[in-house]
């Protein structure tokens, strides 16, 4: 609609008239939203536009951003490393979309990578032994997990129908894996990613994402910067052996994480690791009858902490079952929504959650 601009004199009205006749209302780009609750999490709608402009794309599961829809529609690998630092830095894992680091024996931690498009790594590892509840968490994902050996107590669980599993120390899984010069054992098995995908197939593991797969994340839209949220520049969980720290770089937007004392890299790009999002699980751990194997409460409920954009709100988990997803709220009752990206997952033992640094 045509607006005509009247101000105080006929003169400057006849002017303005010529001059600015055609001239329109300018649109409003930011609505007001009202809530009676406190708001935890602030989301930046945008419009879905009427005609996808990523053409031959499909949103990530993992990430939530566009990717090729051949890759979107692959089941991803779950990938065991180790992370002692005989172990790092690590390869491949610079490839992940989703990396858990979780306690084993010893106080030290292993990562397991949840890498997408695998086929095109050419080098995985080190790969290390399974343990039980790294599956739990990979079963999430629909992930084909894959692993160099297991502890007595993670057989029973590799054993079931619905984990599809490739075992390094199984004649080497058909090739998939190898032992390199690089490193002395336990260090140095490592796996060929189309190797993987091969041996999945002849093995005749579903490949593909069911057809109505949905994401294990909930992503906002366009951004979500915590607005309630406190002060999360530096993040340490307190992991006694390797240390990490995660220090958000604001021009960057991304945490970028450092262990051992200095930043922890891709073996084989050299840069360093970083993320969108961090979530930290508080969780009950304890021990097998055998005094040193971890048994890690994976199903119930919890708390945790969320950061993102270099702040973190407190949450809380629930998982209903070792296969089912874990589900994350924020204080409203309400399922985060994460920045589209790579994210970390911090399983933190309840009892030393003291220990955990926030800054």
């Amino acid at each position: 609609m045509k607006a005509r601009i009247i101000l105080i004199t006929m003169t400057i009205c006849a002017i303005l008239t010529l001059i600015c006749g055609c001239g329109k209302e300018e649109k409003k780009t930011a609505k007001e939203i009202k809530t009676e609750n406190p708001v935890v999490e602030e989301e930046n709608e945008e419009p879905e536009p009427l005609v996808n402009p990523h053409k031959g794309q499909k949103k990530s599961l993992l990430t939530g951003l566009w990717v090729k829809k051949s890759v979107a529609k692959k089941r991803p690998i779950a990938f065991m490393m180790g992370n002692t630092s005989e172990a790092a830095p690590q390869s491949g894992i610079g490839k992940a979309s989703v990396v858990y680091e979780i306690p084993v024996e010893g106080g030290i931690t292993r990562l397991m990578a949840i890498i997408e498009d695998y086929k095109k790594v050419d080098k995985i590892g080190s790969a290390r032994s399974c343990r039980y509840y790294f599956v739990h968490y990979a079963m999430e994902y629909d992930a084909i997990y894959c692993h160099f050996g297991q502890s007595k107590y993670a057989l029973p669980v590799l054993r079931k129908d619905s984990v599809n599993n490739i075992n390094g120390l199984e004649n080497l899984a058909g090739k998939a894996y190898y032992r390199s010069n690089e490193r002395k054992a336990p260090h140095n098995a490592y796996a060929v990613g189309e190797k993987l995908y091969n041996f999945a197939k002849n093995k005749g593991y579903r490949l593909n994402h069911e057809k109505n797969a949905k994401s294990h994340f909930r992503f906002a839209k366009k951004g979500n910067s915590l607005k309630n949220g406190k002060k999360a520049v530096t993040i340490k969980p307190g992991y006694r052996i390797d240390q990490p720290v995660f220090t958000y770089n604001k021009k960057k937007g991304q945490y970028y994480r450092s262990q051992y004392g200095k930043p922890h890299v891709d073996q084989e790009s050299k840069k360093q690791l970083r993320c969108k999002n961090i979530i930290m699980q508080f969780v009950d751990i304890g021990l097998f009858n055998d005094k040193k194997s971890l048994v890690i409460d994976t199903v119930g409920t919890g708390t945790g902490i969320f950061a993102t954009k270099g702040k973190y709100i407190p949450i809380r988990w629930k998982k209903d079952s070792e296969f089912d997803v874990t589900h994350y709220y924020d204080g409203n009752g309400k399922e985060i929504r994460l920045n589209k990206g790579k994210t970390w997952v911090l399983i933190v033992d309840r009892s030393k959650v003291d220990q955990v640094s926030i800054q």
